[in-house]
């Protein structure tokens, strides 16, 4: 049983962890623990010693290098191991899908932000705080050109919106597409550290993408887009329930 926890945690953690920095790196500390290893076997003193303070700081260099990638380990696991299940938001989907396809046909960029199970109040700061029922026209006069809200990100929060021209954090996955702007950066930033949906229309090619996971959907159609969403925010009864419930059910019928 210790066992099959520990591996569904480690299996758990590399996919969150998977198409980031962090698996390079400590891939990189695993070769230098083995270094260390050999260095013992064969009496090089000088070289164990210089290890050896390498390996007993471990647990410190890797607080220290993976902050971002710790905090979302653990706000995703913590997430799987609560959420009871999806946003029923059908009014807000089909708004944001008006917004994003008018505002595409335009060519006005804008970058939106739909919580889910994860609070995003850290990224609020600094932001015009609103109170708002999404709408359409909503999204397309916060985003409209020369706005002070233009090159911002809105939040949403079930059906409200509730801050706009939010600053987020830049994804830096050196598996990136190298032409993606800041919005798609951001976009993709932001699902990173959280559960959270990031919808970016482009200002120079009027393209939908829809980010999620770290992973982002290009040159998705309305249709396309309004799918994706009610998928991923409409979660049906029968899906809902956590990793550890499944568990839990899957043991009791042993």
């Amino acid at each position: 049983m210790d066992i099959i926890l520990v591996a569904i945690i480690i299996y758990q953690v590399v996919l969150i962890l998977r198409g980031t920095q962090a698996i390079p790196v400590l891939a990189g500390l695993f070769l230098l623990f083995i270094a260390y290893v050999v260095a013992r076997q064969l009496q090089f003193f000088t070289l164990e010693w210089l290890l050896d303070i390498i390996v007993k700081s471990f647990v410190l260099i890797v607080i220290i290098l993976f902050q971002a990638d710790i905090r979302r380990v653990l706000s995703q696991m913590g997430k799987k191991a609560l959420a009871p299940g999806g946003i029923n938001a059908p009014l807000t989907v089909e708004e944001v899908c008006e917004a994003a396809d008018t505002m595409a046909g335009r060519s006005i960029g804008a970058l939106i932000v739909m919580e889910r199970y994860i609070g995003l109040s850290d990224f609020l700061e600094g932001a015009i705080k609103l109170d708002a029922l999404v709408s359409k026209e909503l999204l397309v006069t916060l985003f409209w050109p020369h706005n002070p809200t233009h090159d911002g990100a809105v939040i949403l929060q079930g059906d409200r919106a509730v801050a706009a021209g939010c600053l987020l954090p830049l994804s830096r996955n050196p598996n990136l597409d190298p032409t993606l702007g800041t919005r798609h950066l951001a976009a993709v930033g932001i699902t990173e550290q959280s559960d959270a949906l990031a919808l970016v229309v482009s200002e120079t090619s009027g393209q939908i993408s829809l980010a999620q996971g770290g992973k982002l959907k290009r040159d998705l159609t309305r249709l396309q887009l309004r799918q994706a969403l009610q998928d991923l925010l409409e979660t049906p009864a029968h899906n809902r329930g956590n990793w550890i419930d499944k568990l839990v059910r899957h043991f009791k019928t042993q």
